[in-house]
């Protein structure tokens, strides 16, 4: 089995006067006929968490709310996947450890069409 990485791109944090941290540097991996990457949201329930995909990017955001409303920690982390991923086939996955795991098949080879889609996953 081939397994080829890619560094993901850290985003910079937004002072928002709480505590925030983003996904930081990782690796999309590819094996066998899919993409796969994983970031930690243990601090989250499943309900804080959002998985947005729009064209070849994703975005994981997560947001924790305090009892009155406020914001007590965010979560943010976005890649760009390899050109040849198939936008509707991204899936996601909530590991007890609080290991999210975001997987997407990819296209067999092509001529390459460019196509647009946008889903939001509600964990």
């Amino acid at each position: 089995m081939r397994t080829d990485s890619w560094s993901l791109p850290k985003i910079p944090d937004r002072n928002l006067g709480v505590q925030a941290r983003s996904g930081g540097p990782g690796n999309i991996k590819t094996l066998g006929d899919a993409y796969e990457f994983a970031v930690d949201v243990s601090d989250f329930s499943p309900e804080d968490i959002i998985v947005t995909t729009s064209n070849n990017h994703i975005e994981v955001r997560a947001e924790k709310l305090a009892a009155d409303g406020t914001v007590m920690n965010t979560f943010a982390h976005k890649c760009q996947l390899p050109e040849d991923v198939d936008p509707t086939s991204v899936t996601s996955a909530l590991r007890e450890d609080g290991s999210l795991t975001i997987r997407a098949r990819r296209h067999p080879h092509t001529e390459h069409v460019q196509q647009t889609f946008r889903t939001e996953i509600k964990i």
